[in-house]
């Protein structure tokens, strides 16, 4: 028998009996249900509604179906993943705000299900017969490489644009926090300002920054933490020099509005280098795609006559 046939058999059954092992019921699921088949008993009697499955329904498939099963299948995978694997996908869920969303157990168990399912798929797909299965290597490990990047890749991509919105919402917020300052405010309320009149990435972590100071955290603290979270070079630099300033003693206002011009700056350096690179990359499609196009439309028609003149074809 084949070797990559073997492979692929070996590769279907471990994806079947690890769906099987996610959804043999254990007996920790079963008190919970029947705790929870108790509690909608009670709540029958009383003629209230089930809140909980309100909101239980009002979640996406993938969280109602899929992360249950990834959560029974990361037991076994937990133990052979190694702890860089883990710190990676920590940094990344974090840096693309996914907190309590999902965790990084359920992203490495992902990759490792999709690793095995993919190549498979692909196959059927493909509509690669089974006697052609040794010549599929190069279809098995695309498919394997794939399935194992997807998860890491989506949360990574998340994390990036996340990063660039907060990237381009910065000038603005910090042309805001240096307004308050000016106005008498402490940097807190000024944060606080911020958060209130805007929207998106920057006044979400703006928030959380806020509650970490509220329930005890130091504010120098929660601000490199905020910086650590987000992991953009201009947000560091801007909370290196407010902690500095605060440490040593100086003018918050001249160094934000400081800090505030120099992002600007950057901001219009960034646009002038994406506006250098622009024909350098056009010239991609350009050799590749439009010029191959219009030597065909210009050239063919005397390329033919030319071929006809010299083997006599009637025009």
């Amino acid at each position: 028998m084949d070797a990559m046939l073997i492979l692929t058999g070996l590769c279907t059954i471990g994806a079947i009996g690890l769906l099987g092992l996610a959804l043999q019921p254990s007996s920790e699921t079963s008190a919970i249900s029947q705790r929870l088949e108790g509690l909608r008993a009670t709540a029958a009697k009383k003629g209230a509604t089930s809140l909980r499955d309100q909101d239980e329904m009002s979640k996406s498939l993938f969280v109602r179906m899929v992360l249950p099963l990834i959560d029974r299948s990361s037991k076994f995978f937990g133990q052979m993943t190694p702890a860089t694997s883990v710190e990676r996908a920590r940094r990344s869920i974090v840096q693309a705000g996914l907190q309590g969303k999902i965790t990084p157990t359920q992203i490495t168990t992902f990759s490792y299900i999709l690793m095995l399912l993919i190549p498979f798929m692909s196959l059927s797909f493909a509509g690669v017969p089974m006697a052609l299965l040794s010549k599929s290597t190069f279809i098995l490990a695309i498919g394997a490489l794939l399935g194992y990047r997807l998860p890491y890749g989506y949360v990574q991509g998340k994390a990036k644009k996340r990063q660039h919105e907060i990237q381009k919402a910065l000038p603005f917020t910090l042309d805001l926090i240096s307004i308050s300052v000016e106005a008498g405010m402490a940097l807190d309320g000024a944060m606080q300002i911020v958060m209130e009149k805007s929207r998106g990435p920057m006044a979400d972590e703006l928030n959380l920054t806020l509650r970490e100071i509220r329930l005890g955290k130091g504010r120098n603290e929660a601000l490199v933490d905020m910086a650590d979270r987000v992991g953009l070079d201009d947000l560091k630099s801007f909370v290196t020099a407010v902690t500095y300033i605060a440490r040593l003693g100086g003018s918050l206002v001249d160094v934000i509005r400081i800090q505030a011009q120099v992002m600007r700056t950057k901001r219009r350096q960034r646009a002038e280098e994406k506006a250098m690179k622009t024909p350098v990359k056009i010239m991609i499609p350009l050799v590749f795609f439009i010029f191959p196009s219009m030597f065909v439309v210009i050239l063919g028609p005397a390329v033919i006559s030319i071929m006809r003149s010299f083997t006599g074809l009637p025009g």
